[in-house]
């Protein structure tokens, strides 16, 4: 990256390996660290936490709501900011507030203390997650390929979640206190350098994205450091009927989805006589297929009609409810076609705000379109858990409540409907290109 910015893309020797890539395992190393103390490893602290302040289960659930919360609220103020002063910083940033709040949090001697320092984390992982800035760069590097990238950039989670396993064998030796000061340090320091792997965009290096070539530009500006990124205004985005579209599908997928996945267990428990630990082991299949719906959806964005794949999507979510109520599983054998379904489609959820962001408006405003995706998103998956809750206190069991949410899922096809073809997006956006 030593070539000067000013150097016309088609005047460098194309590099063996495209940078682009390299942030795309920056992302997800980082966020596999961080998912490891923070998303799916913080499990592993519930008990020991509970133990030494004799808390009820119900103080630590309540932070970690306040943690979806702030993340929705965040998000778009994040996506802003990535299109003002770009993500390196941001993520950065997010990285130091993450490790200096893990290490407070190790050393919290009191409940004000605790909720003060987890809000302060879940600020930092607004930052340094891959809700919104490791997306938004992924998507500006590249334009051939850009589904598969975002999902591979996206599957930190999955790499992390069997440190789990780790953590409790580092809590039974270290004490829980040792364990997240230590990762503090080591998300503070690592996840910090990751962040410098971040570029904004690649036309400040000279580079152009991955896939798009000089000579299939005629009468193109070739972009430099100095020239805005092709696309659409956030104020343009905002009044065009294809965001608020995307934005209803992906906000029924996420009441669905958050719905069953905080009652998963008591599900399996209350409706279905499993054991705690049968009922657990769903959450990591589920998990582990969520991994191929995250490549395997982003890769099928790049080789099919976008509407397919968010079609596929819904109907494989809300079967995966109906199969419950059918099927009523009663082992974890038979629960197979369940965890496929539901990881599958939750996991092709994961890379869609990057990727049909960047395709339906460019990358000029992708920031902030991503960021104000994530926040309905999470806005409206605060609804999935408190309707699951309040059905099942009405009724006693889950049934009613996993055919609400088949329903909401299902209806995400109707959306779908009314959205444009790729290729006129792909021309619309194409029209906004800077030209001689």
């Amino acid at each position: 990256m030593s070539i000067p910015a000013g150097t016309p893309p088609a005047a460098r020797k194309r590099p063996r390996i495209f940078y682009g890539w390299y942030i795309v395992g920056a992302s997800n190393l980082s966020n596999a660290i961080t998912s490891a103390v923070y998303f799916q490893g913080f499990s592993a602290f519930v008990l020991p936490i509970e133990t030494t302040f004799g808390w009820s289960r119900s103080v630590i659930s309540a932070a970690a709501s306040l943690r979806q919360a702030e993340a929705g609220f965040a998000g778009p103020a994040v996506g802003f900011l990535v299109d003002r002063i770009g993500a390196r910083w941001i993520i950065v940033t997010g990285a130091v507030i993450v490790g200096l709040g893990l290490i407070g949090l190790g050393l919290s001697n009191g409940v004000v203390m605790f909720y003060a320092f987890f809000l302060f984390i879940s600020l930092g992982t607004s930052g340094v997650g891959h809700g919104v800035t490791w997306p938004t760069v992924v998507g500006r590097w590249f334009r051939r390929k850009r589904g598969l990238a975002i999902g591979l950039a996206v599957m930190g989670p999955i790499v992390g979640a069997p440190m789990v396993v780790v953590n409790a064998s580092l809590i039974d030796a270290f004490g829980w206190r040792a364990v997240l000061v230590g990762y503090g340090v080591v998300i503070t320091v690592f996840v910090s350098l990751l962040g410098l792997v971040a570029r904004n965009r690649p036309q400040d290096y000279g580079l152009l994205p991955y896939g798009e070539e000089p000579e299939a530009r005629p009468g193109a500006v070739a972009l430099s450091r100095r020239e805005p990124e092709y696309g659409m205004s956030m104020s343009t985005v905002a009044r065009s009927r294809a965001f608020w579209l995307l934005s209803a599908y992906l906000g029924g997928m996420f009441i669905a989805n958050s719905g069953f996945q905080l009652h998963q267990i008591p599900y399996f428990v209350n409706d279905r006589g499993f054991s705690s630990t049968a009922a657990a082991t769903t959450i990591w299949i589920v998990l582990w297929a969520s991994g191929f719906g995250r490549t395997g959806g982003g890769w099928l964005m790049d080789k099919l009609d976008y509407r397919l794949v968010l079609v596929a999507a819904s109907v494989m979510l809300a079967s995966s409810f109906v199969y419950l109520q059918m099927g009523k599983p009663d082992n974890l054998v038979e629960t197979l076609p369940f965890d496929l379904l539901f990881g599958l489609a939750f996991g092709t959820t994961i890379p869609m705000r990057g990727t049909l962001g960047s395709m339906m408006f460019g990358t000029r405003s992708l920031g902030a379109v991503v960021g104000l995706l994530q926040g309905t998103g999470v806005a409206a998956g605060v609804v999935g858990p408190i309707l699951m809750g309040a059905l099942f206190d009405l009724r006693g069991n889950y049934s009613l409540g996993l055919w609400l949410i088949a329903a909401i899922a299902l209806a995400g096809t109707v959306p779908v409907l009314f959205m444009e073809s790729g290729r006129t997006l792909a021309a619309r956006v194409e029209a906004t290109r800077p030209r001689e």
